[in-house]
């Protein structure tokens, strides 16, 4: 459930988002000034801000900046200022979409469908390259030897590819493959067994029988 801040001064406006909003199942909470949003997104996560531009004390457009200052919230400004002015005045304040009141319903819930999707795209994009960079630091912590290591970076530049032993064998060791030859295959054994000891999924390298070994960064932990 995404939580949802409205920051308007208009409280029948507030209640009436609160209740179409929580129909939508999206957790609501309204405010109806800057400096107390302010505060209230210090203390509890928010995934989206319904901001009005005319606020008392400071003004939405402050309170764009300030939220981009401190926080990665996404902002969709309302506003009863529709011109082309006010609408790049609100999305150089930060705003990330524009609305101008009176807006339709269907239109403002299409908006906040669109700006927490792309988010959630960002945020599952982010993870994937943290857990990417957390096995490349893994895999350079490896104990492995010269050769282990260059077999290792050669399967991991070819991921989901099954290389063949034969090239493997050539690329790597520097010689051709000969049929009783088992040293390819224990340099991979210990490659696995350093994986396991490390606390790293030895399935990362699947042997391909008949054909060869292939990395794989996404794995069942095995």
């Amino acid at each position: 459930m995404s939580n949802i801040l409205v920051v308007d001064d208009d409280v029948m406006l507030c209640e009436l988002l609160t209740e179409v909003l929580s129909e939508e199942g999206y957790d609501v909470h309204y405010i109806h000034d800057g400096e107390s949003a302010l505060t209230y997104m210090q203390a509890h996560s928010v995934d989206l801000v319904l901001l009005d531009v005319m606020l008392p004390n400071i003004d939405g457009l402050q309170v764009a900046r300030r939220i981009c200052q401190r926080f990665a919230t996404p902002i969709l400004m309302l506003t009863a200022l529709g011109d082309e002015a006010s609408m790049l005045d609100g999305l150089q304040a930060g705003a990330d979409q524009y609305v101008a009141k009176p807006f339709r319903v269907p239109e403002l819930l299409a908006r906040i469908t669109s700006i927490l999707r792309r988010v959630g795209l960002e945020r599952q994009r982010q993870g994937l390259n943290n857990c990417t960079a957390d096995l490349s630091i893994q895999f350079s912590r490896l104990p492995l030897t010269g050769t282990e290591s260059e077999l290792l970076e050669y399967l991991i530049k070819h991921d989901g590819i099954v290389v063949s032993k034969a090239e493997l064998q050539k690329e790597v060791l520097k010689k051709d493959l000969c049929p009783f030859d088992r040293n390819l295959d224990m340099h991979i054994s210990n490659i696995r067994r350093k994986m396991l000891q490390s606390g790293l999924s030895k399935q990362h390298i699947k042997t391909v029988r008949g054909k060869g070994y292939s990395f794989y960064e996404s794995v069942n932990i095995a």
